[in-house]
């Protein structure tokens, strides 16, 4: 039998210390669950921003009806993660924020899950601390949006992909049916990545291609029915919302994309020449990993390829449908709407790090990455990012008014003893000011910057960013 010399990275690895235990393995795991947790559960309680109002407003609708209609007239989403939100208790608004941020903590979870078998223990973990810390996606935990329910539930589907590409029990096409049914009612975009995994799933050849092409598409069809709830909806933009935020394809959105999601925000600076040094970095590390990977391509088992060039596939092939989504009058390139990107560069990354078959970038890898969440949770502890409506409030109740407008849904929550009513949201349509009973009290922002100002004579009094008439 003739014996081949194994290439000189592959002899390398011989001398590599030896793997995670099993027990050292979950311990690690529990202590990224817990960075998690901590990470999305310091800030819960702090003051709402505007999507959280709208958020609230439709969750709190008192029947289905009113539920269907306050949809359709001020969001440009499916109906899951509002539906989530309207379990949840309103006595606190932290209450609010509470399924984003355990959809979250759990699509770390998933991540590790997917991974554990296809690149080791160590690969694993280390695109699951990569999530845990994300600044950007630990942001979007405490957002009552439906984006961390929609990325958890696209994870869910890749590991039922990944599983069945390994043969594994059949009821892993019921897991990728249902998880792809949950992530289109909650994020239309789902549907992208759902066509990527799919195309990709499909060019590799596992799970079987005549199955994967029968049953992939089956979650994006799913929305069929609710088409005229869609419908519906887009007949309100101009009128009582805005049409979805847009990004135009281009170098520059392509930069301030990639350092938000790597970075958070806008990359910790506003400064282009900063954001174009940042993404530059990215861009090197993305390289250096490319080739990390494809050095060891060959050398590794053929479900360590699978995974990554599934995983790689998905990315690029989400990236490009929502960059030409544009085209068809789809407006998606944005972050918000590419936080999924996030676990699959961290688990890119990962692959890459761990490739090198020696413990040390191992080691400072995950060093950086627990630095960089320890720096986060004291950024964000005791942190308020939007302004206190309890002035606000005891300013309102002081005037004692009979009838309360508002131009902001975030008034609607924190003045609900006062049963304020949303009018001309975003500053679109004529309101209600001037017929309103008497004396009416409308708050207003001044952050509102869509329309024309709205048109009283009464008295008024700035409090932070809101503006209080009195009509009389």
């Amino acid at each position: 039998m003739e014996v081949r010399e194994l290439p000189a990275h592959a002899r390398r690895r011989k001398r590599v210390v030896p793997a995670l235990s099993v027990i050292d393995a979950r311990f690690l795991f529990a202590g990224i669950v817990v960075l998690a947790v901590a990470l999305r559960f310091v800030a819960i309680g702090q003051h709402w921003g505007t999507d959280d109002g709208y958020s609230y407003l439709v969750a709190s609708s008192p029947n289905a009806h009113v539920f269907l209609t306050r949809l359709a007239a001020y969001e440009n989403t499916p109906p899951l993660s509002y539906l989530v939100l309207a379990l949840m208790p309103t006595g606190h608004s932290a209450w609010m924020l509470v399924p984003a941020a355990v959809a979250g903590t759990l699509a770390c979870v998933v991540l590790y899950c997917a991974l554990r078998r296809p690149l080791g223990s160590e690969g694993a973990l280390i695109a699951a601390l990569a999530l845990a810390v994300a600044p950007f996606q630990v942001s979007y935990s405490n957002l009552s949006r439906g984006f961390m329910l929609a990325d958890l539930a696209l994870l869910v589907a890749m590991w039922a992909v990944l599983a069945l590409s390994r043969g594994e029990s059949r009821g892993w096409w019921a897991v990728y049916l249902i998880a792809g049914v949950i992530a289109m009612y909650t994020e239309y975009d789902s549907a992208i990545f759902l066509v990527a995994l799919t195309l990709t799933a499909l060019w590799l050849g596992m799970p079987t291609r005549r199955r994967m092409a029968v049953l992939g598409p089956l979650p994006v069809l799913a929305i069929v029915p609710w088409i005229p709830q869609i419908v519906s909806g887009e007949h309100a933009v101009g009128k009582t919302k805005l049409a979805t935020p847009f990004s135009a394809p281009s170098p520059g959105t392509l930069r301030e994309l990639t350092v938000s999601l790597a970075f958070g925000a806008n990359g910790g600076t506003s400064r282009v020449v900063g954001q174009w040094l940042e993404f530059g970095v990215i861009v090197i590390l993305a390289a250096v990993a490319a080739l990390a990977l494809r050095r060891t391509a060959t050398a590794r088992g053929r479900r360590w390829r699978y995974a990554v060039l599934l995983i790689a596939g998905t990315a690029a092939l989400t990236l490009i449908g929502h960059a030409i989504a544009p085209a068809v009058g789809v407006q998606l390139f944005t972050e918000r709407y590419l936080t999924i990107m996030i676990p699959l560069a961290g688990a890119l990354a990962a692959a890459a790090v761990v490739s090198y078959g020696r413990r040390g970038p191992v080691i400072a890898a995950s060093l950086a990455l627990l630095v960089a969440g320890v720096v986060d949770f004291g950024l964000r502890y005791h942190h308020q990012w939007e302004p206190d409506l309890h002035p606000v409030r005891v300013a309102a109740e002081a005037m004692h008014p009979k009838t309360v407008l508002t131009d902001n849904p975030d008034v609607v929550y924190y003045l609900r003893s006062l049963h304020p009513v949303l009018d001309r949201p975003f500053n679109l349509g004529r309101g209600q000011a001037a017929t309103c009973p008497r004396p009416c009290l409308v708050i207003d922002s001044t952050t509102t910057n869509f329309g024309a100002l709205r048109r009283v004579s009464g008295t008024r009094m700035v409090i932070n960013s809101f503006v209080l008439t009195l009509e009389r």
